[in-house]
């Protein structure tokens, strides 16, 4: 009785408040196969037909940017902020902009080759995986830029395919020297498939690959989202119905019961936390898009809870998603239907207009029973910290611990029942910044 208590605990989930909502549709409607959220106002798309859109006031409007690309398909996008962005197309073709889109360049060309993500850490160094220019005896298309993309240099230890080629958005990393890559494989009916790891980067490091099971279509079997919230735990989902987690960091992966009702599915995209929530959302279609759905779970699929979405995603479910922080996300979706998600949260952002300076203010009220409220201010986008500390210099609660985009903030404390009356006090850290004030809990 107690085994079978434990076995239906594992199914419980539950559906959340709707915090997905339609910001705005897309101008013509394009399919979005790729975003780049730079801050919570700045965002690029890449889409169906070569259009590449942006906007700077957090998708509300967007204006058409692809002045010189050609129309083949976009389906990766990174951008820096409001001048340079780089793209992948479906010829395996980067373009870069530092104009916004005024004007683009071609940085690479490989016939044959299909791209499928890029990213750029800083304006000189960034990432590309794409497809190999044929289906066996070839390399990925892993590649490297130390100056911007003026040179993509193709990874040294690339791995050589063997009826295999990538998958859009397929792929994670927790730095530039370890990064996930996912991998299709083209046999009909697989029943395996790997995930490759770049351990020392594209640029010299060491590639080696887990294999995962499950059960493949008539094109094969492949991995359509990876997340991994630290250098051990991550999760995979397939395009038939297969959801893996694995625990050593990919070398091996383990099946997940998948959320309880749903119907056969194809996994379109997930997106991972690294901020120690072990928080991984994974988007779902049905296989003739009918219906979509969102589920995030903290225990790497133990239990599942369910996000609402809007009514039209059932039929343009969502394709690719980012977040600025754990409150705030974005995602784009078939139909170029755009959504926001805010979160519930002790955290919340407040007012529009971004800060010129570094600010933390007294709590209110002051003194608290048992809660009150802490504001500040970044005027830069860092990561952030704030943190409850006793008179011996105990930290006793995180209020935050993420990357947070340039803004107004506002935390609730809720002194929890171990805590005594007395003096306490509160820490922010943000960058090279670091402010403690005072406050006083009476009971």
């Amino acid at each position: 009785m107690k085994k079978l208590f434990v076995i239906l605990f594992s199914f419980i989930f539950c559906n959340s408040f709707s915090q997905w909502t339609i910001v705005s549709t897309v101008p013509t409607s394009p399919l979005i196969n790729s975003i780049s959220v730079v801050d919570q106002n700045l965002i690029w798309i890449g889409c169906d037909g070569g259009k590449v859109y942006r906007s700077t006031n957090g998708g509300v409007n967007w204006d058409l940017r692809n002045t010189g690309i050609p129309t083949g398909n976009v389906y990766g996008i990174s951008a820096l902020d409001t001048s340079n962005c780089w793209i992948g197309n479906a010829s395996g073709s980067i373009y870069r902009t530092s104009d916004g889109g005024s004007t683009w360049i071609q940085q690479l060309s490989v016939p044959g080759s299909f791209s499928d993500g890029i990213h750029m850490f800083n304006s000189g160094y960034g990432i590309y995986y794409a497809d190999p220019a044929a289906a066996s005896g070839q390399t990925f298309q892993y590649r490297y830029t130390t100056n911007g993309g003026t040179n993509w240099l193709l990874a040294p230890n690339a791995p050589v395919v063997s009826n295999e080629y990538g998958v859009v958005n397929a792929w994670d990393w927790l730095d530039t020297a370890t990064i996930w890559l996912g991998v299709a494989n083209a046999v009909s009916n697989a029943t395996n498939s790997k995930v490759y790891k770049a351990t020392g980067g594209f640029a010299a490091g060491t590639f080696t690959f887990g294999q995962f099971g499950g059960s493949g279509t008539p094109d094969g079997l492949y991995s359509q989202g990876i997340g991994f919230t630290d250098a051990s735990f991550g999760m995979l989902g397939t395009n038939n119905g297969n959801i893996r987690r694995t625990t050593n960091g990919g070398s091996t992966w383990t099946a997940v019961t998948n959320p309880p009702g749903i119907p056969s599915f194809a996994v379109n995209d997930m997106h991972s936390f690294k901020d120690g929530s072990n928080l991984i959302r994974i988007a779902m279609s049905s296989a003739n898009v009918v219906q979509s759905w969102l589920y995030k779970t903290t225990d790497y699929g133990l239990t599942w809870i369910q996000e609402t979405l809007p009514t039209s995603l059932q039929a343009n479910p969502i394709q690719h998603m980012a977040f600025v922080n754990q409150t705030l996300g974005y995602a784009g979706c078939a139909g170029g239907i755009f959504v926001r998600y805010n979160g519930p949260s002790g955290i919340s952002q407040s007012g529009g207009i971004l800060p010129s300076e570094y600010k933390l203010e007294q709590n209110y009220p002051n003194p608290f029973n048992p809660s009150t409220k802490i504001n500040y201010s970044i005027p830069v986008s860092s990561k952030v910290t704030l943190k409850i500390y006793n008179t011996l210099g105990n930290e006793v609660s995180t209020l935050v611990n993420e990357f947070k985009s340039a803004g107004n903030y506002s935390a609730e404390f809720t002194a929890g029942s171990l805590l005594n009356s007395g003096v306490y006090f509160y820490t922010l850290t943000a960058g090279d910044f670091v402010s403690a004030k005072k406050f006083i809990l009476l009971k």
